[in-house]
């Protein structure tokens, strides 16, 4: 009975979130691999069932005890960057062109921008991270910066951005045919800018306004993030920028209206 309901639940769990237009990275499927690993617990005791009567249970076993080993071997393998882990099933496509959101980065790599600021022994690096924290914390010399919307006084200097920015929370493949490495197992991405940044709109360059993505699909004018840097370092701006996301929110409803009537 209890073995049943499990089925019925993952099941259940797996068609909900293949279902839901809600997307909040591998987080969406956590129950249904719970779940999932939880059915594996009686295999091994099934397939010594299975020798007494089955030539090939021997077979299944050494298979069931490869894959785990295997499985050892990657998380021992891929330690400690498991967010922008990409199994073999990618086809050696960099993360960033598969996945997005906290799949790659969710500031678990900022220490890793420490020691590479360090090791260049850089006085500043650019900083487009993929989320709302204050970065310096992480990484002091870090300046808060924008692929999408970079000036020419940012030429020559080094920029790292989350793996996340790169094609969905910004749209900065323009910074690809620049040097650049990995930081963290491809959380983020360390370029080295040009001696002249390319006008914006322009072949090779980055985005124009209309190109530009916004960050986590914020309606906003703007980057988003600095409204909440904003709040986080002044507190008594929480409210007010309550407020004013609010009347924006109702504005925009009310414009949505106008248009489904005429």
């Amino acid at each position: 009975m209890q073995w049943r309901a499990i089925w019925m639940f993952l099941l259940i769990f797996v068609a909900a979130c293949m279902l839901s237009r809600l997307t909040i990275s591998i987080r969406h499927f956590a129950v249904p691999i719970a779940l999932l690993i939880l059915t594996l617990a009686p295999l091994p005791r099934a397939i010594a069932t299975l020798r007494k009567d089955w030539a090939g249970a021997r077979f299944l076993g050494w298979a069931t005890a490869g894959l785990a080993l295997t499985c050892a071997i990657v998380a021992i393998w891929a330690y400690p960057n498991y967010f922008p882990y990409v199994s073999p099933f990618g086809m050696g496509k960099p993360g960033y062109a598969l996945m997005n959101d906290s799949n790659l980065d969710w500031n678990q790599a900022l220490p890793d921008v420490e020691r590479f600021v360090q090791q260049r022994g850089l006085n500043t690096v650019l900083l487009d991270e993929y989320g709302f924290s204050e970065p310096e914390v992480y990484a002091p010399k870090a300046q808060f910066w924008n692929c999408q919307e970079p000036t020419p006084s940012d030429a020559g200097k080094w920029a790292v951005v989350s793996a996340g920015m790169i094609e969905d929370g910004h749209n900065c493949p323009w910074l690809l045919q620049y040097s650049h490495q990995e930081l963290a197992g491809g959380s983020m991405y360390a370029f080295q800018l040009p001696a002249a940044i390319p006008a914006q709109g322009s072949a090779g360059g980055p985005p124009s306004s209309g190109e530009q993505h916004n960050f986590g699909g914020f309606p906003f004018p703007g980057d988003v993030r600095l409204i909440f840097l904003k709040t986080i370092r002044d507190p008594n701006q929480l409210q007010p920028t309550w407020d004013s996301m609010m009347a924006q929110f109702q504005a925009m409803m009310e414009a949505q209206k106008k248009q489904k009537s005429k």
